[in-house]
């Protein structure tokens, strides 16, 4: 059975795109195309005729991420797309985390610019729903998926403790609506006494009045209550909501910490897995963590549980191919935490011989087909 072309959009250079050309050439096969979502913005015909000259290519819509200048158009694009009120967005230094608001709406409005019928790994409007984390925690409740308790969407600092005296509840993890790798997320936790504190990935950084936020390989801790609520009003500014901090289980192994999952789904089916190690509340593999040996900690009852709570997980978006799953599983009970489009980049994880990109190289086409894009499935 012959393999399918492959048609890529995305930053021509991200490692996501180099790991899946990578993977193609290790199968013998030829390069995917590759367009570049920066010659979107001005040209969106190229998508279709794009899609039109790769009859039968598989299409992957990769992340627009490690691409500064993509990143700052597009929400230019969203500003406009939103009504262009208030001041123009204003360009940003390395690693600030701003306008994210502006920035999903120029994202997905580039989405729905895209073609509706092609044979995607992922389809443009999932996509769109999964880098919307509320929403997407949403359709996986309505789905019946169990999720960490969400106490809705907060506009600042004091909202955020209003809402905690309503909910009766002293921790929680402060979520930006549209981040992704742990940015904008901030573990918040308070005592009877009222002493407070915050910690996560987001560098507070204030001048001339005015606070700034940037995101940090370094975790930070924060105590001060004003600085807690210079920083929770900044990212919420943005776009964040809360969600009750469900606690992780602790790792067995002598390094200690505690941790969660991060598991691929390829249609529908768990393939590479990992535990995300911390002894702080982020567990994000880039912030430094480490790398637990799952097969070691679960027996077969937890695996069989965290396998099928993915596959439930994954039937929520039923066109999605390739999915990255975030979740915590206890007492084979599971927390379904985030949904990720693109949560493949994942390097030197395997699954039965195979990392994410070797598994996409080795798709083939069907004969069946059924509504909605094409699926096909794993040959060896």
């Amino acid at each position: 059975m012959s393999a399918a072309p492959w048609l890529l959009f995305g930053p021509h250079d991200s490692r996501r795109v180099r790991g899946l050309q990578q993977a193609l050439r290790e199968r013998g096969l030829p390069a995917a195309e590759v367009v570049d979502y920066q010659s979107l913005l001005s040209a969106p015909e190229r998508a279709a005729e794009a899609i039109a000259g790769r009859r039968g290519a598989m299409v992957k819509l990769e992340s627009p991420g490690e691409a500064p200048a993509l990143h700052a158009a597009l929400i230019e694009r969203g500003w406009h797309r939103l009504g262009a009120s208030g001041p123009a967005p204003q360009p940003l230094e390395h690693g600030e985390l701003a306008y994210q608001q502006y920035w999903y709406a120029g994202f997905a409005d580039l989405l729905r610019s895209l073609p509706a019928e092609a044979a995607y790994l992922n389809p443009p409007d999932d996509i769109a729903c999964m880098s919307d984390k509320l929403a997407c925690q949403q359709r996986l409740i309505a789905a019946g998926i169990e999720v960490p308790p969400l106490l809705g969407p907060v506009d600042g600092y004091e909202a955020l403790r209003e809402r905690l005296r309503d909910c009766a509840c002293d921790q929680v993890f402060v979520k930006a609506r549209y981040g992704s790798s742990g940015a904008g997320v901030l573990a918040y936790r308070r005592n009877r006494a009222g002493r407070e504190i915050a910690f996560g990935s987001a560098e507070l950084v204030e001048s001339d009045g005015r606070a700034r936020v940037f995101n940090s390989l370094r975790p930070r801790r924060y105590t001060a209550t004003g600085e807690i609520a210079r920083l929770v009003d900044t990212l919420a500014a943005q776009g964040a909501y809360l969600e009750r901090w469900i606690p992780k289980p602790r790792a067995p192994d002598a390094l200690g910490g505690h941790y969660d999952l991060r598991v691929v789904a390829l249609d529908g089916q768990a393939r590479q897995r990992v535990a995300r190690v911390s002894r702080r509340p982020l567990t994000n593999l880039h912030l430094g963590n480490r790398r637990g040996a799952l097969e070691a900690w679960l027996d077969t009852d937890s695996m069989q549980a965290l396998e099928a709570a993915t596959k439930r997980a994954a039937s929520v978006f039923p066109r999605s191919r390739m999915i990255g799953f975030d979740l915590i599983l206890r007492d084979r009970r599971s927390w379904l935490l985030e949904a990720n489009a693109f949560g493949d980049l994942l390097p030197h994880l395997l699954w039965q011989g195979r990392d994410t990109y070797q598994d996409q190289a080795a798709l083939a086409p069907s004969p069946q087909t059924r509504s909605g894009p094409q699926r096909m499935p794993l040959h060896a």
